[in-house]
């Protein structure tokens, strides 16, 4: 029985030894400037909370810390944490190490030898200079050149744009085709949109915002109104505001556009005989709008 508590005890002992943290200890006690020394200790995963006994300061005048490591490892059926401190030191001399828990380590930080009996000391030399060569430069002067041919290019471009922004760009390539007058551009308009025969096809909705849209363009043409932004309403009083004192051709107006505004915005649904007449008062009003010129010029010419 004596024995068996014997045997018990040892092996407790054993066990207990391994889970016991290892003694810190640095790889290097002598080394040269710059080397890396490694400071180390193990913990058992049970006693983490005694790791910051163990940790390393850093002292910035003697003692650079490089950089540090922590690993989980397995040993005799315990878990360990295996930590790493990597440091070096730029500083002759014997110097001391202590960690968290007042343990100190001592080491020596040597130079590198010098055998000045091996090499000679010479003046220093100035730089020599090679001789200059295009080549060398010739990709710097091509991007410069490059430079300066997209700038010229952007300037001339941009005087073109300047230029012709308000023609079409076809205009500039080809022989442009004469300016028509307001009312001839419109009343051809009026001629094509009758030729489609939407009202016959039930495109009712599509033929009310044509008419609608052909005489918005003649009045910008003839009278300068930005009909096109306008609605109704606002195109009827600028109208009234320009010596528009024709009182038929304005109701001839007022009855196109407001038909055209029910049908689109109200789903009315015109008979085949209101669209045929809303097509005849659109071209009575521009026929009775229209800037008479070449009547005036022969009225000239006869007198």
């Amino acid at each position: 029985m004596k024995k068996l508590s014997i045997i018990i005890l040892l092996l407790f002992s054993i066990s207990n030894a391994f889970s016991q943290p290892t003694i810190p200890n640095i790889s290097k006690t002598k080394f040269q400037i710059g080397d890396q020394v490694v400071y180390s200790f193990s913990l058992p995963l049970e006693k983490t909370n005694e790791l910051s006994t163990y940790m390393l300061t850093e002292k910035k005048d003697t003692l650079e810390i490089i950089k540090q490591t922590i690993d989980t490892t397995k040993r005799n059926g315990n878990e360990f944490l295996d930590v790493k401190f990597y440091f070096t030191s730029f500083v002759e001399g014997k110097h001391k190490i202590i960690n968290q828990n007042g343990r100190s380590f001592e080491y020596e930080v040597t130079s590198y030898p010098i055998d000045t009996t091996s090499f000679e000391i010479k003046d220093i030399k100035a730089n020599i200079k090679e001789p200059f060569i295009i080549k060398e430069i010739m990709p710097i002067i091509i991007w410069i050149l490059i430079a300066f041919g997209l700038i010229a290019l952007t300037y001339f471009l941009y005087k073109f744009w300047k230029k012709y922004r308000k023609i079409n760009i076809k205009e500039v390539f080809i022989k442009p085709k004469p300016i028509l007058p307001a009312h001839e551009i419109a009343l051809n308009a009026l001629e094509q949109l009758r030729l489609k025969r939407l009202i016959e096809n039930n495109r009712i909705k599509e033929y009310y915002s044509e008419i609608s849209e052909i005489l918005r363009i003649y009045l910008d043409d003839r009278f300068s109104i930005i009909a096109i932004e306008m609605t109704t309403q606002e195109i009827l009083t600028q109208i009234k505001g320009i010596e528009f004192n024709n009182e038929i051709s304005f109701k001839l107006l007022k009855e196109v556009l407001e038909y055209s505004d029910l049908v689109k915005f109200a789903k009315y649904t015109p008979t085949s005989h209101l669209s045929e007449k809303c097509m005849q008062n659109a071209i009575e009003f521009v026929n009775s709008t229209k800037l008479i010129i070449e009547n005036k010029e022969k009225e000239v010419k006869n007198d």
